[in-house]
């Protein structure tokens, strides 16, 4: 059986969650930046979050991993350097694992509360009331575990029964995992 992953990705605190048959795991990866640090010293901090990541996770062939999708709106380093963050780590994950599906936030959103447009509260409170065996400790957490759950229906396994309005459209036209 596969187990399903889902990664809600930050530079400051990943939420994870991994759901094997009935047994869920949710936890958070810290990581902070220090004052003055250069790029390199960025760039090395990534690196390190990708393999905390990973490390953390313990892929095991078979597992369907999903990763939250960001928006890079905006223009500037900061917005660069997320962007760099981001896909340096899909990009870990596809090398150590599986190339990762990608689930956007709108998705996410979707499936916790039937809209795309929920805040992270409404998606919070969905998780602790539709998931309560995630025991969810905060909005990082309870994306992932939407995540994951995003990816196991993507995958024709889902490991919980949603309302046909939660499924994002783009998704009941047979795409898979």
């Amino acid at each position: 059986m596969s187990r399903f992953i889902g990664i809600d990705y930050s530079t400051t605190s990943t939420g994870v969650a991994i759901v094997d048959g009935e047994h869920w795991q949710v936890f958070r990866l810290r990581s902070s930046s220090t004052p003055g640090a250069s790029l390199l010293d960025y760039y090395d901090r990534i690196l390190g979050l990708s393999r905390d990541i990973t490390a953390a996770i313990d892929f095991q062939p078979g597992d369907r991993i999903g990763i939250e999708g960001i928006a890079f709106a905006g223009r500037g380093s900061s917005v660069d350097r997320l962007h760099y963050a981001w896909h340096r780590t899909v990009e870990y994950v596809a090398r150590t694992a599986t190339e990762p599906v990608i689930v956007t936030t709108n998705q996410v959103k979707q499936l916790a509360t039937g809209k795309g447009s929920a805040d992270k509260d409404q998606v919070l409170l969905a998780t602790e009331r539709r998931i309560p065996q995630a025991r969810v400790g905060g909005n990082d957490e309870a994306d992932a575990a939407w995540v994951a759950v995003g990816v196991s229906i993507l995958a024709g396994s889902p490991v919980i029964d949603l309302p046909a309005a939660h499924l994002p459209k783009a998704w009941t036209k047979g795409k898979t995992a």
